[in-house]
């Protein structure tokens, strides 16, 4: 086993040189089909936590990798690998049963250093509408965009296109900058009827800001208000995440499709709270089953990866083995452009967070999805050693 590591270990630094003189992508697929095999993990004798499930909404709570089912060696071992292979990365954030056990920052980058998300502003979107179902504002994901934008006019083709189509990037309308108005997407010609073909938009999900925002203005949702505030008081504040910034579409309305910026803690608790079924504290922030909705294989996109609800979901399940047998997990995750990631993990209790650079484009390529779920399979997964249901030892 000791030589095994050497030789894994002396792999890794082989390739840290690789990646920096033929670029990250190449470097990365080097190195993933490499000879580092897998290590079998060997149960700690460490106390798990018996504690009260920890709520994030004003700090997160520390705990040692033992303490939760983690060896604390395999996963230092992780986040010394995790900056040779992403050399651009911003941080990388470990959370097991709600518990921080690895945070690491990198490019001078801290705790309170807020990022833009990009994408995974379609996920919290996805996750407002989500709360708009809870509230009772809308009544289900098949109601047409139509009905509830009654002022705009809508090409007839568009005339049946509904929430679910736009959640799962099957409006139909092709994905073009010119189409950031929702007035001029909803007139544009789709090349497909809605609800049939998948095309990843980074414009379709702005109409769901601004149906949330005319809800709020018009009154639907209580007081009159706008989207910002709506997503104040009923998800960002009672997680406790603060919003530095949203930028703002061409009728200023929020952007559907990216545009937030906070830290990476803050991403972790929507991972948190998806991974909690949409429960926080002592209320239930999304309909009971709206997560399991929203994180189901709906849209094929490639061989490693579906579409849910604005979050991607792995088409095949990995398998851990700890100490109660081999254990198949399956993931989906959040991502946004150039390595924005929250990666959650129900079998193993288990949530992993990335940012990374998104604006210096001279450091390296943007991080793909594919590439950062083979880091978390290959080097965080092998720390975990007991399941997340495993008894308490004495």
């Amino acid at each position: 086993m000791q030589q095994k590591d050497r030789s894994c270990r002396a792999c890794l630094l082989d390739f840290s040189n690789l990646i920096r003189h033929l670029g990250f992508y190449v470097g990365l697929c080097v190195l993933f089909t490499s000879a580092c095999a897998n290590q079998d993990g060997k149960p700690l004798q460490a106390h798990m936590l018996q504690a009260p499930m920890p709520w994030p909404t004003v700090a997160w709570s520390a705990a040692n990798p033992e303490a939760v089912g983690m060896d604390g060696a395999a996963l230092k071992e992780a986040e010394q690998i995790y900056p040779r292979l992403f050399p651009s990365g911003y941080s990388l954030l470990v959370i097991r049963h709600g518990y921080l056990v690895s945070e690491s920052y990198f490019h001078g980058q801290t705790a309170k250093t807020p990022n833009h998300v990009y994408s995974i502003t379609k996920t919290f979107v996805a996750t407002l509408l989500g709360v708009a179902l809870q509230q009772g504002w809308i009544h289900d994901v098949h109601q047409r965009v139509a009905d509830l934008l009654p002022e705009y006019s809508v090409h007839p083709e568009l005339a049946a296109l509904t929430l679910e189509d736009v959640l799962t990037h099957r409006s139909g309308v092709r994905n073009h900058r010119s189409l950031a108005d929702v007035d001029l997407f909803l007139k544009e010609e789709p090349k497909a009827p809605p609800g049939t073909v998948y095309e990843y938009s980074n414009f379709a999900p702005h109409l769901l800001t601004a149906i949330l925002d005319r809800q709020g203005k018009q009154g639907t949702t209580g007081a009159a208000s706008d989207v910002p505030a709506l997503a104040q008081e009923h998800l960002f504040g009672p997680l406790g995440i603060n919003v530095t910034e949203w930028r703002k579409g061409p009728h200023g309305v929020p952007e559907g499709a990216n545009g937030l910026h906070m830290t990476a803690r803050d991403l972790a608790r929507l991972g948190y709270l998806l991974q909690r079924g949409g429960h926080w504290e002592d209320k239930q922030l999304l309909p009971p089953g709206w997560v399991q909705a929203a994180t189901e294989h709906r849209v094929p996109v490639d061989r490693q990866k579906g579409y849910g609800y604005l979050t991607w979901v792995r088409r095949r399940s990995d398998v851990v083995r700890i100490a109660q047998g081999d254990q198949d997990v399956h993931g989906y995750f959040a991502y946004g452009h150039r390595g924005q990631f929250v990666g959650v993990y129900p079998e193993l209790d288990l949530l992993v967070v990335t940012t990374a650079d998104a604006t210096d484009p001279t450091r390296d390529t943007f991080f793909v999805p594919d590439l950062l779920h083979d880091f978390v399979r290959r080097f965080v997964f092998q720390a975990v050693t007991h399941s997340h249901n495993a008894p308490v030892e004495k």
